[in-house]
C-alpha cells in the first residue's frame, strides 16, 4: 500500500508536469525531481522489504489488519479517481458470490496495479472495471482508453508492473493477459476459478 501511494506521487508529478499550461522551466524541473525522488524511494523501499523479508522470522510478524478484497474496490477506485481526475468506472456483472480470500486479494492488487499503470502510461484516459461472475470463473478487466501502446512483459525493458500482475493471478489459480484493447486502450484481463454453490456442491 506504501509503494502504491509513492507511485501515486511520481505519476501526479509527472501528469502536473505534461499537463500544466504555461508551465515554466524551473516547474517542469521541480516536478521532474519530485517524480525522480519518489522512484528513488520506491527501489530502497523495495530493497529494504527484502532484506526483512530475509531476516524476519514467524515471531517477527507484526500483527497485521485484514487483507483488502473485492468489498474495498470502490474505495480504491474512489481514491483513484481523486488523485487522476479521470473518468473511473466500477462494473458488476452477474450475482456477486464469495470467491476464496485469495482470490479476493489478488482482484484488489491486480486492480491496483492496473490503475497505478494506467495513469503512468495513459494519463487522464477513463478506466474500465469490470468484474464478471459467470457459472465457474470469475472474470476482471480493466481497460484503460488511452493509446493502447504499453511495454508487456514479454517485451524488452519490461517493468514488474504486468509480470507481477501474471504472477499473482498464476498463484491464485487464474491467468492473465495484457495487450492492446480491440477497440482502443490497453486491455488487462483475468481469470479465476470460482465455481458456483451449485458446482461446489
Amino acid at each position: 500500500m506504501v509503494a502504491h501511494h509513492i507511485s501515486m506521487i511520481a505519476v501526479q508529478a509527472e501528469t502536473g508536469r505534461l499537463t500544466t499550461e504555461g508551465l515554466p522551466l524551473a516547474g517542469a524541473e521541480r516536478f521532474l525531481a519530485i517524480g525522480d525522488t519518489a522512484r528513488t524511494a520506491l527501489t530502497e523501499m523495495r530493497r529494504l522489504l527484502g532484506v526483512l523479508r530475509e531476516d524476519a522470522g514467524p515471531a517477527d510478524v507484526p500483527e497485521r489488519r485484514p487483507q483488502p478484497g473485492i468489498e474495498q474496490l470502490v474505495e480504491l477506485v474512489d481514491e483513484a479517481r481523486d488523485a487522476s481526475g479521470a473518468a473511473l468506472r466500477l462494473i458488476v456483472d452477474g450475482a456477486m458470490r464469495p470467491v476464496g480470500p485469495g482470490v479476493e486479494l489478488t482482484a484488489y492488487r491486480i486492480v491496483q496495479e492496473a490503475l497505478t499503470n494506467a495513469r503512468r502510461h495513459a494519463p487522464g484516459a477513463a478506466v474500465d472495471i469490470e468484474l464478471r461472475y459467470v457459472r465457474d470463473a470469475l472474470i476482471l478487466r480493466v481497460r484503460d482508453k488511452g493509446p493502447g501502446q504499453r511495454v508487456t512483459a514479454e517485451g524488452p525493458g519490461a517493468g514488474h508492473g504486468l509480470l507481477g500482475m501474471r504472477e499473482r493471478a498464476a498463484m491464485a489459480g487464474g491467468e492473465l493477459r495484457a495487450g492492446p484493447a480491440g477497440v482502443g486502450g490497453f486491455l488487462i484481463e483475468a481469470t479465476f476459478p470460482a465455481p458456483s454453490r451449485e458446482q461446489a456442491a
